[in-house]
C-alpha cells in the first residue's frame, strides 16, 4: 500500500515536471525544414519550412489574399497569405507585389486546396527575404 501512494506521487510529479517543460520549450521547437517535392498529403496541417524563389504573385479580387507560387530545385507550391498577415507584412515594410524574385524563407501550414497541396503562412513574423 505504502509503495502505490509512493508511486503515484513520483509519477504525478514527473507529470507536473512534463507538462512546465513542454510548455518552456515548445516555442523553441523549430519545425521541419523541407524541399517543395518532399511535401505530401501525409504532412496535412502540419507546420513545416521551405526556402525558394518567388516565381509568381497574384491577388484575390477583394485584394485581401495573395497566392505566391514559390518555387525550388525541385518544385513549385502555393503559399497562401490571408489578409491580416498581408497587411501586418504591409506594416512591416514588406510589400507583397515586390517579392518577385526574391528568396524567401517562410513557416507554412500544409493545406489541399483543389486537390494540390499549398502552404498557408503561419503569420506575418514567419516570412523573411533572403535575398
Amino acid at each position: 500500500m505504502m509503495e502505490d501512494c509512493c508511486i503515484l506521487k513520483i509519477a504525478l510529479i514527473l507529470s507536473i515536471f512534463g507538462i512546465i517543460a513542454t510548455t518552456i520549450f515548445s516555442g523553441q521547437i523549430t519545425p521541419n525544414s523541407y524541399q517543395i517535392n518532399e511535401i505530401n498529403l501525409g504532412m496535412l496541417d502540419e507546420k513545416i519550412s521551405i526556402e525558394g524563389v518567388v516565381d509568381n504573385i497574384k491577388e484575390s479580387s477583394d485584394k485581401h489574399t495573395y497566392f505566391l507560387e514559390i518555387m525550388d530545385n525541385s518544385g513549385k507550391i502555393n503559399l497562401v497569405i490571408f489578409g491580416k498577415e498581408a497587411d501586418d507584412l504591409e506594416k512591416n515594410n514588406i510589400n507583397l507585389n515586390n517579392l518577385l524574385n526574391k528568396r524567401i524563407k517562410i513557416l507554412g501550414i500544409v493545406t489541399e486546396y483543389n486537390g494540390s497541396l499549398e502552404l498557408i503562412l503561419k503569420d506575418s513574423k514567419s516570412l523573411k527575404i533572403i535575398a
